[in-house]
């Protein structure tokens, strides 16, 4: 690769003279130009590396930026990932203590609703026990009135056939019993037996009760 020439260079260069040769001060003023614009685009050209330098620091810049917004952002993104993942774990967490509390709300219910109708049951138990057993008492009492009543007309009827029945003081035992029974009287035991046997009472057993 030859040397790159500056502009000083090209001012100094001199040439051989010959005959027929170029006009001298048309090269010396043709260098000059040259020298002249290789002079002005040697300080473009550094002015465009300075300018490029600069670039290139700002793209350096920028990319340290990149760097650290790319850096931010992944921790941004993970703080993100973390915050709902976090979210999400609290969420389930809540969830399932909401299933869980509601389960047991729902045995508590069944146990309680289980217990509740136990206890009505026994209630009507005992309410059915009571109730047949003050059945049986108002079925005693009301026989054991009954029977009362009936005695109770027996010995009406019993103390109206002795007081209706024929004494004579005089007559014995014997003129008593072969003595005939009127039609009236006769008539008038028969229904008191018929009575008696009817209630299954011995009337024996009433007579001596009233004595």
């Amino acid at each position: 690769m030859p040397e790159l020439l500056t502009s000083l260079d090209i001012v100094n260069q001199s040439f051989k003279k010959s005959l027929r040769g170029y006009d001298t001060a048309e090269v010396d003023e043709f260098l000059d130009n040259v020298a002249e614009a290789l002079q002005a685009y040697n300080k473009k050209n550094k002015e465009l590396e300075q300018e490029l330098a600069a670039k290139q620091e700002s793209l350096a810049e920028y990319d340290r930026m990149k760097d650290v917004l790319h850096e931010a952002l992944l921790m941004a993104q993970k703080s993100a990932d973390d915050r709902v993942k976090s979210a999400r774990e609290q969420a389930n967490k809540i969830l399932e203590d909401a299933r869980a509390e509601a389960e047991a709300m729902r045995r508590d219910t069944a146990e309680e609703v289980k217990r509740l109708r136990a206890g009505v049951e026994q209630i009507r138990n005992i309410r059915d026990m009571y109730a047949q057993e003050f059945r049986g008492m108002l079925a005693k009492f009301d026989n054991q009135l009954t029977q009362s009543i009936n005695a109770s007309q027996l010995r009406g009827a019993v103390e109206a056939v002795l007081e209706d029945a024929p004494k004579d003081e005089a007559e014995s035992p014997a003129e008593s019993q072969n003595q005939p029974e009127g039609q009236e009287q006769k008539n008038s035991r028969k229904d008191l037996e018929a009575a008696y046997g009817l209630l299954g009472v011995n009337p024996e057993d009433l007579i001596g009760k009233q004595d």
